[in-house]
């Protein structure tokens, strides 16, 4: 019996690189298999963000006054990317004098909230002639201007040209602050006009405007320039009573009058002012 010999199972080199070349189409199958995958891809091109802009201007005119004050003055400046440097001068004020200056407030792009403030306030004495020494009953020269300078704020105008244009009182200045439509009564040398009726003087004001002032509207709300509705005007009466007399002969005052605004969009509270 002839012995079985073990099956030899030879491999040609031809052989060998026919194999490897299979498991090549093999694996670029694969290849094929993968990039038929579902995708997609969507763009949002152009994209950009621009900062907004919020520019105040403000105006001031001499809408009406006493005829000496009318020929003398004739202010109108408007401040813009520079503050006015000299605002209102005026010299050889005497009692019954008076003056209604308003500032027209202009806010362009967005809508802003307006405080108003003023800064440097100071008063001297100036000459110091016989009669106001006898006035004051002493020589020590005092200042009293800014004690018997009227200087009230309103918030309204309707170009009537006199006093009686005056239409609505700031309640700061106004110890009657829930009557803002009373008409303008004739002061004494206090300021008072009656029980309920108190325009303040210069000091006052300074104490009520130095530390900055939020204007308001009727209501109470902070007040909206550029809501739609134009401009806001912010009036001054500057009044020295026929009363007041030989007292404040000589006597000047100076301050600066600042506005300023910020964004009403996002600003619960405008300028700190419940800090």
């Amino acid at each position: 019996m002839t012995e079985d010999k073990p099956q030899l199972y030879r491999l040609s080199r031809r052989k060998m690189l026919g194999g490897l070349g299979a498991i090549g189409l093999a694996s670029a199958g694969a290849g094929l298999g993968t990039s038929a995958l579902f995708s997609d891809t969507e763009t949002f091109g152009g994209n950009s963000l621009t900062a907004g802009t919020l520019d105040m201007s403000v105006t001031a005119e001499i809408v009406a006054a006493n005829d000496y004050w009318a020929d003398s003055i004739g202010l109108s400046e408007t401040a813009d990317s520079e503050g006015v440097t000299a605002g209102l001068q005026v010299d050889d004020v005497k009692p019954g004098d008076w003056a209604i200056i308003c500032f027209d407030v202009e806010v362009s792009d967005n809508p802003g909230y307006l405080q108003v403030r003023t800064e440097a306030f100071s008063e001297f004495g100036g000459a110091n002639p016989e009669p106001e020494q006898s006035a004051e009953g002493d020589a020590d020269n005092d200042a009293d201007l800014g004690e018997f300078l009227l200087t009230t704020v309103w918030q309204g105008f309707d170009e009537s040209g006199d006093k009686a244009g005056l239409s609505t009182l700031d309640p700061l200045f106004n110890l009657a602050s829930d009557n803002l439509g009373i008409s303008y009564g004739e002061p004494d040398i206090g300021g008072e006009v009656d029980a309920q009726t108190h325009y303040t003087n210069a000091r006052e004001a300074d104490d009520i405007l130095a530390p900055g002032y939020l204007v308001k509207d009727n209501e109470g709300a902070p007040a909206v320039v550029n809501d739609g509705e134009g401009s806001y005007s912010f009036c001054l009466l500057l009044e020295i009573p026929s009363e007041v007399g030989n007292v404040m002969q000589g006597d000047g005052l100076g301050f600066d009058l600042i506005f300023e605004t910020e964004q009403v969009r996002n600003n619960p509270d405008p300028f700190n002012t419940t800090a």
